[in-house]
């Protein structure tokens, strides 16, 4: 039985010697794994931090010129407004000038704009009558006629013609002048 166990005993040492290699051949590669992973995983995490500070700075930099826009708009806006006010404020100014010059006005538009036979419609403001538009050279002159409804607007007349109407009110009198000025008076407003 000697020589069993020893045949026995013998394998068993050669197993145990296997065993012990496959073990530290396993621990070898699970250390070079183990170092390979964390390497990976290393440089995974570097290139997701650059590349979420890239994202970072991009989304910062979009939104930066946004708020710019947004900035602008908002004081283009305001600029508007104002410009608006001040043309807003001409016209109630205009509307509110003495008879004497509103008529003068009012004739001198008519005597540019009016076509022989026109008819001439006053504004409801009852600052003008009829009879002092049709006391009026140009009235006799051109043939006009003044109609006997009142327009639906402050301040000008309208001229109410064969081919064509003609807007002589005070509120078209400033869009087109404000067509006109608006930009030299916003750079003189603001620069």
């Amino acid at each position: 039985m000697d020589g069993k166990e020893a045949i026995i005993a013998k394998i068993i040492e050669t197993a145990e010697k296997k065993a012990q290699e496959n073990l530290q051949a396993a621990e070898n590669y699970a250390v070079s794994v183990k170092a390979q992973a964390e390497e990976w995983a290393k440089s995974y995490s570097d290139a997701q931090e650059k590349a979420l500070k890239n994202e970072t700075a991009e989304i910062v930099a979009r939104r930066k010129i946004v708020a710019g826009l947004d900035v602008r708009k908002v004081l283009l806006k305001a600029k508007q407004d104002v410009i608006n006010d001040i043309y807003a404020r001409a016209e109630q100014k205009l509307c509110k000038i003495g008879k004497k010059a509103y008529l003068n006005l009012v004739l001198a538009k008519i005597e540019e704009f009016a076509d022989e036979g026109d008819q001439v419609v006053l504004s409801c403001d009852g600052v003008i009558s009829e009879k002092d538009i049709s006391d009026s050279a140009v009235f006799k002159n051109k043939k006009l006629a003044v109609s006997k409804t009142r327009g639906e607007f402050c301040g000008g007349v309208m001229l109410i013609g064969k081919t064509c109407d003609k807007n002589l009110t005070f509120h078209e009198i400033i869009a087109a002048e404000k067509e006109k000025t608006a930009s030299l008076l916003a750079k003189e407003i603001f620069g």
